[in-house]
């Protein structure tokens, strides 16, 4: 018997009809990648288009080829009359989308409906963007493993309220390491603003660390960083474990200057300095030095001292005048060793990760935790007159400060009442002046961010502490937003069930009401 080859003719509708639907999905992909939501080689997209398009054209030429008096017929009958006025009518409307998403792309208007205008920059924040002398470009620097959706919005507002004088790019620090090694990326998230052939860098995409950044690129100031020498500081120059060169080069992308200061020989702290840093001194520092960083303060300087537990110094039973000064400011050391036995080894001290103040320093530090190894506790006097003081890392509730220092070394520590000092601990504390401006802040501790420990927390929380004792934190006061508190009730078990039923029945049995009425009325017709 011999075969129909009409019989095979629907295959080609069938290759036709998939070879559509991937030609669908492949310019969809397209799209995204212009859009740069994906990362797709363009190449392999346009190869797949031209693949699935002369797939559909093979698999009409099949059909016809196979069915040659069918093909012939829905040409020239009815229904490929009815069929050309519907090709006509969506080629029409598919050109009207063309045309305006074509206005849309070329005339972007943008409305933000939320109650609290949150997806609104804030008046300071429009206002220095068109105000820019010159144009800024921004790379942000981030992995596919980083949420960007966030930054990547905040951008785009900051792009279409600059009068064209702010742009950007993302990249990918590992498909682009050469890049990220040229701008000095050491963290995913990072975004470095650029204006002639000044740099700024922002490690947290929020609109008033960017407007900070911003300021500071208009109008370009020294900031110095003092790190005090002669007393058996930690290093800033040689690289070691306990050696600050990571947080230094952190500083410098910052754009501060960091030098060393040695009080013994000048006698006073320099008129330019922004911030003077003690890092784990060894010995004492004279009753001179003591009364120039007094000085220095009174007369709005600002001040890091980071010490070490007395056991891990030279200090021993000599006097120390820079606690007296520290008293000054409602600030004392305990002659303690901060033991936390959650952890191993258990002389070092975690921070309370949900427990940080509302405070320039540490508001971006929630959820993360901070080590410090070899610490001791301090005590606040937070009724100090002219000076606000704030607990800035406490431990958790189970730390304790040893004092007999015998037991640590015999590794037999055991919490005595009478004796020890109970957690929750303090690690770290600031104090401010508001009639004289100066600024201090303590640690309990001076290893935390040296480049042993220098991580995402623990570098952190001393970047922010300098960027606030040399008044960089608050450049500029944005508009609050208040948040409008939203709450949702959900339905009870029958409501539940009505929108089940409804999402699941209705909408379908609507489509297959309108197809019966469809067919009902072209029959009524003829």
């Amino acid at each position: 018997m011999k075969s129909n080859p009409r019989r095979y003719a629907f295959l080609g509708l069938v290759l036709s009809g998939l070879a559509l639907l991937i030609f669908i999905g492949f310019l969809l992909v397209l799209g995204l990648t212009i859009a740069g939501t994906v990362t797709i080689d363009r190449d392999v997209l346009q190869n797949g288009l031209l693949i699935s398009g002369l797939s559909i054209i093979l698999g009409l030429a099949l059909t016809a080829i196979l069915a040659p008096e069918g093909t012939r017929r829905f040409i020239v009958g009815r229904q490929a009359q009815y069929g050309s006025n519907s090709l006509i009518t969506l080629l029409a409307f598919i050109g009207i989308l063309i045309f305006l998403n074509a206005l849309a792309y070329q005339y972007k208007q943008t409305w933000d409906l939320t109650e609290d205008k949150s997806n609104t920059l804030a008046p300071e924040t429009i206002e220095i963007l068109k105000t820019l002398p010159e144009p800024v470009f921004a790379r942000a620097y981030y992995t596919t493993s980083m949420p960007s959706d966030d930054a990547r919005k905040l951008l785009e507002r900051m792009k279409e309220n600059s009068n064209q004088k702010f742009s950007y790019e993302f990249i990918d620090p590992e498909f682009n390491p050469i890049a990220a090694q040229a701008d000095g990326i050491e963290r995913n998230g990072t975004i470095i603003l650029l204006m002639g052939d000044r740099k700024e860098q922002v490690t947290f995409a929020t609109e008033q660390e960017i407007d900070a950044a911003l300021l500071r690129l208009i109008n370009p100031q020294a900031r110095v960083v003092y790190f005090t020498t002669g007393h058996g500081e930690n290093s800033i120059e040689q690289a070691s474990d306990i050696a600050y060169t990571l947080a230094v080069g952190t500083l410098r992308k910052k754009n501060y200057t960091v030098q060393t200061l040695n009080l013994q020989a000048t006698g006073k702290v320099p008129e330019d300095a922004s911030v003077v840093v003690i890092g784990g001194p060894q010995v004492p520092l004279t009753e001179s030095e003591v009364q120039a960083l007094d000085a220095y303060l009174n007369n709005g300087g600002s001040l890091i001292v980071m010490y070490e537990p007395q056991p891990l110094s030279r200090f021993g039973d000599l006097p120390d005048p820079l606690t007296s000064l520290l008293a000054k400011w409602g600030i004392a050391f305990n002659n303690d060793f901060v033991i936390d036995p959650n952890i191993n080894p258990a002389s070092f001290a975690i921070s309370n990760a949900n427990a940080y103040p509302q405070h320039p320093i540490t508001q971006r530090m929630m959820g993360f935790n901070s080590l410090y190894p070899t610490a001791r506790s301090l005590n606040l006097n937070t009724e100090t007159a002219g000076v606000t003081v704030t607990r800035l890392v406490v431990t958790n509730e189970n730390a304790w400060g040893e004092t007999n220092f015998a037991s640590i070394d015999s590794n037999q520590v055991d919490f005595a009442a009478d004796q020890d000092t109970p957690g929750p601990l303090t690690l770290a504390a600031s104090a401010e002046n508001f009639t004289t401006k100066g600024r201090l802040v303590v640690f309990g501790d001076s290893e935390f961010t040296a480049d042993g420990l220098y991580a995402r927390g623990n570098g952190d929380i001393f970047i922010n502490a300098v960027d606030w004792a040399a008044e960089q934190e608050n450049l500029i006061n944005l508009t609050p937003k208040a948040a409008t508190p939203r709450t949702f009730r959900a339905p009870g078990t029958l409501g539940f069930l009505g929108i089940v039923l409804s999402s699941l029945c209705f909408l379908p049995l609507m489509i297959v009401g309108g197809g019966v009425w469809a067919w009902f009325s072209r029959r009524r017709r003829g």
